[in-house]
């Protein structure tokens, strides 16, 4: 399944810094930003339903990311 979603993050650095925190939190995802969106769009895919999606947005929330899911 592919949750996406509309942040506040701005550019590659802060876009690896966050991928990096996630991973670190949950492995079974593969995460991927479109920065060139003007919503600056987060994808992520949950490999093996292995993983709670709410987990993923309250460490964003806690690192003071803006996220918002996008309706399909």
């Amino acid at each position: 399944m592919v949750e996406v979603y509309k942040t506040s993050v701005q550019d590659h650095i802060q876009a690896k810094v966050v991928k990096m925190l996630l991973l670190a939190h949950n492995p079974f995802l593969e995460i991927n930003f479109d920065l060139e969106d003007c919503d600056k769009i987060l994808r992520i895919k949950n490999i093996e339903d292995a993983v709670d999606i709410s987990s993923v947005l309250q460490v964003l929330n806690e690192t003071g990311i803006y996220v918002e899911v996008l309706a399909d």
